[in-house]
């Protein structure tokens, strides 16, 4: 994919973009808008920690982590210097040829790229690099409640949001706004309020779960090996299990299990599941190795495609992106990488836009050629899942009913365009 960036005279930028939601789609798109709007806030209802730390609106980020090479190239793309500052922090580089144990004809992890880090290391590194763009502003603790649109409903104006449930609802005003709020995205509510036809959707539900865990990488341990993943066994054995590093001297086990054979969350039970993958190499690795945290598990992990790019009508200057659009099941490892390609394809998007600084025809052109541009992706993971007779395949129409347009309980009080509140030491 191509990467693109473009720098527009102040007289051709759209004067204030929105996107809802810090998470890696969101902190991407930010960046790319930063090249195409005089400011651009992202609104994210968490506190981000100004360290690498976990959060509650992150909750995979306890789990194993993969960026494929294709979103790595992304984001160097959009940060140059990226893996490098990752290494510096303490990132491991990892020789799939050398460095990697795994089972005989287990072709998963052959794009396998060369740096494995914890998910809070890469968030926090890029909302730093994010936040460095003098046109970027974060506004933690923030909620949006709905959007605001023209007279005529047929163009987005900005945002309501609102900081606890009990506060007013502010607007602020925006030319564009795109949604990464994730598997949650009240996107589809938004737009039936509205009278706008919500996506359709694609479920493939193969019933996964997993439990994870950090240990203390032994002090014994002769480093043979940087990272193991002991395959399943389709349609039969289903279960594997991955050891990943991550800095500070520590692993990161993973246990997956399919079919509703979910991994046990009990000390005893975790380590038997363990002794029970086809090799016991992963077992006998952290039988006696310290753990660092509680186990921690999750069961949620059904792929859902939401079909923006087949809606009828469009709301202009209203995209949707990241797991909002697709939310890929964390046990495939593709979620980072969807989501910067969402980033890139909107980068491509407004390059071709016939009159820089307008959004007209642009929601329709991203949500189409996203679709697109994940196809590949998806297929992937959907024709991974098929292989296990108790997947499901589910396709609604339209996940929601539409409903009619709910009266504000309160008055909304406009938020000025000035600069937005900011966080802590991320003030550029």
């Amino acid at each position: 994919m191509n990467l693109k960036t473009n720098f527009l005279s102040s007289s051709r930028r759209m004067p204030h973009a929105i996107v809802i939601g810090g998470s890696v789609a969101g902190l991407t798109m930010a960046r790319v808008l930063a090249d195409y709007a005089d400011r651009v806030t992202i609104i994210e209802r968490d506190i981000l920690p100004d360290t690498p730390e976990f959060r509650r609106g992150a909750p995979q980020a306890r789990h194993s982590h993969i960026l494929l090479p294709a979103g790595l190239a992304i984001l160097e793309g959009h940060f140059p210097g990226l893996t490098a500052e990752l290494l510096a922090n303490g990132a491991t580089e990892v020789d799939p040829e050398t460095e990697l144990i795994k089972t005989e004809d287990d072709a998963w992890l052959n794009d396998l790229p060369g740096l494995i880090c914890s998910r809070p290391l890469l968030e926090n590194v890029i909302l730093r690099r994010t936040l460095a763009q003098p046109r970027i502003r974060l506004m933690p603790g923030y909620q949006v409640t709905g959007l605001s649109v023209d007279s005529a409903k047929k163009r987005v104006t900005g945002v309501y949001l609102s900081r606890g449930r009990a506060a007013a609802k502010h607007a602020l005003k925006a030319a564009l706004v795109i949604d990464t709020s994730g598997r949650g995205s009240s996107a589809p509510q938004w737009l039936a309020e509205l009278d706008y036809a919500p996506p359709g959707q694609t479920i493939v539900n193969s019933f996964a779960g997993y439990t994870s865990r950090i240990y203390r990488r032994p002090a014994d341990f002769d480093g043979a090996w940087k990272m193991m993943r002991i395959r399943d066994i389709p349609p039969y054995m289903t279960r594997r299990g991955m050891i990943f590093p991550l800095e500070g001297e520590r692993w990161l086990v993973t246990l997956v299990g399919i079919s509703r054979d979910y991994p046990p969350h009990d000390e005893t039970g975790f380590l038997e599941f363990a002794r029970s993958l086809v090799s016991p190499r992963l077992y006998q690795a952290i039988k006696t190795a310290e753990p660092l945290t509680e186990l921690y598990s999750f069961r949620g992990t059904q792929n859902r495609l939401n079909h923006y790019e087949a809606l009828p009508h469009y709301l202009e200057g209203f995209l949707v992106s990241g797991d909002a659009v697709c939310g890929l099941s964390p046990i495939h490892a593709r979620g980072m990488t969807s989501a910067a390609i969402g980033s890139q394809t909107l980068a491509d998007c407004l390059a071709e836009q016939p009159h820089p600084g307008e959004v007209d025809g642009l929601a329709r052109r991203f949500q189409q050629q996203l679709r697109r541009n994940i196809d590949e992706v998806w297929q992937t993971v959907i024709n991974s899942d098929l292989r296990w007779p108790a997947t499901e395949v589910v396709e609604q129409v339209a996940w929601i009913k539409p409903v009619k347009p709910r009266r504000p309980r309160s008055a909304t009080v406009p938020l000025p365009l000035g600069p937005a509140p900011m966080q802590g030491q991320f003030a550029g």
